[in-house]
């Protein structure tokens, strides 16, 4: 139980990490609108163009963000497996 204990500990310390990152990432997304829109001398194509870099840093962002959510769920697809084990067990015993 305590290896469980210490499972449990560490995936909660990715979700917190997970959770950081994406506030981060908000906030990129949210400075690349702002400065785009409110720099007056920045032309139109520009502007556009700023917003398609920050619309494409933001997706990959995102799918890193999610290839972290899969490793927490097969983590503790993981930890529920030996959660159950370990009561059949205690079940035979």
């Amino acid at each position: 139980m305590e290896n469980v204990m210490q499972e449990l500990k560490a995936i909660m310390q990715d979700v917190k990490e997970a959770n950081a990152r994406v506030s981060e990432y908000t906030k990129e997304i949210d400075r690349g609108i702002n400065v785009n829109h409110t720099d007056e001398t920045v032309i139109k194509q520009d502007k556009i163009n700023n917003l398609f870099y920050c619309l494409d840093d933001a997706r990959f962002n995102m799918d890193r963000v999610q290839e972290s959510l899969k490793d927490i769920h097969e983590k503790l697809d993981v930890l529920l497996d030996v959660v159950e084990y370990e009561n059949i067990a205690k079940e035979i015993r």
